[in-house]
């Protein structure tokens, strides 16, 4: 059975993929050649003929402790070469870590963001790494700036982004943001969170003509998509972006924007109230870009709800 195992190394926790044995198997691990197998084959995966090689052990010996291995789980056949007119099979280590449970007297695990740990680990990475923020979130100047001479008021409607992402960072460096009217050159070589929109956030602004999502401020700030060439208006209209970063080989930039504030608290709630929805078209590389559109449901004049447009 595969499960994680968190070692606490003296405060700085790892998280292992580990294997669960029963007890009765455990006996396996009281071989040396058995144990000597599993320190080659972390080295390099291997058949029985490389391993007799290298270990100048008898082949037929090494197949023996191999089955034993693979019979318990702690390695498995992972693929076969062709081998002067023959099929080997070359073997792998499982994990790094093996255990037994001897009684049941475990704690209940409470389930942080419902559950989406591991999604929210992937999807955060680089910009939370060990538990550390490795990014600068830049927000808007709240106070008329820029091209546009625009304030930001945006940043009050990403608070619950902020809850998100807390839930991940374990150590905290205050402060986590700066205002864009404070960003350097040297700022923008490090991965970003970028809040707000392209009007009053002036970064934002200098990374327009590279989204794959841009705001067009001949259209009154539609939203337009490169993809589907498709123009978005309504101010409800709110965009989550993961890309590589234009400014730096290797960085990554997060965007959590909108055409207006409540465009801001549309693409809030899809990212927190939805993450799983709005992470699905994620490419390989985990960029992606969503386009949503908040709605009003109860009547009060406030978004409360999404629907995702693209």
């Amino acid at each position: 059975m595969q499960f994680e195992l968190i070692d606490n190394n003296g405060g700085n926790p790892i998280i292992y993929d580990s294997l669960l044995l029963p007890p009765d198997k455990m006996g396996i691990f009281s071989s040396e050649l058995s144990l000597k197998i599993i320190q080659e084959l972390v080295k390099e995966p291997a058949c029985a003929m490389d391993l007799a090689r290298r270990m100048n052990q008898h082949e037929q010996k090494i197949y023996y402790h191999l089955r034993r291995l693979e019979a318990a789980g702690v390695v498995k056949h992972i693929r076969s070469e062709k081998r002067y007119s023959m099929t080997a099979k070359i073997y792998g280590v499982v994990s790094p870590v093996v255990s037994a449970k001897l009684f049941e007297k475990g704690r209940k695990v409470v389930k942080k963001t419902n559950g989406l740990s591991r999604e929210m680990d992937e999807f955060f990475r680089p910009f939370v790494e060990e538990g550390k923020l490795n990014a600068t979130i830049v927000i808007g100047d709240p106070y008329p700036h820029g091209k546009y001479d625009k304030p930001d008021k945006s940043a009050a409607h990403a608070f619950d982004f902020m809850m998100m992402l807390g839930n991940i960072v374990n150590e905290l460096n205050f402060p986590h943001y700066k205002l864009d009217i404070d960003i350097r050159e040297k700022d923008l070589k490090e991965n970003l969170i970028l809040i707000g929109n392209p009007k009053t956030n002036t970064i934002m602004s200098r990374l327009d003509g590279n989204m794959p999502v841009f705001f067009d401020p001949k259209s009154g700030w539609a939203v337009v998509s490169k993809k589907t060439s498709k123009k978005y208006d309504e101010p409800r209209v709110g965009v989550i972006m993961k890309m590589d970063s234009p400014f730096q080989a290797g960085k990554k930039i997060l965007v959590i924007a909108g055409i207006r504030t409540r465009g801001m608290q549309a693409a809030t709630i899809a990212l927190t109230r939805y993450f799983k929805k709005t992470i699905k078209k994620s490419d390989e590389q985990g960029n992606l870009f969503r386009i949503v559109e908040g709605s009003d449901e109860t009547g009060d004049h406030v978004i409360d709800n999404v629907k995702f447009l693209e």
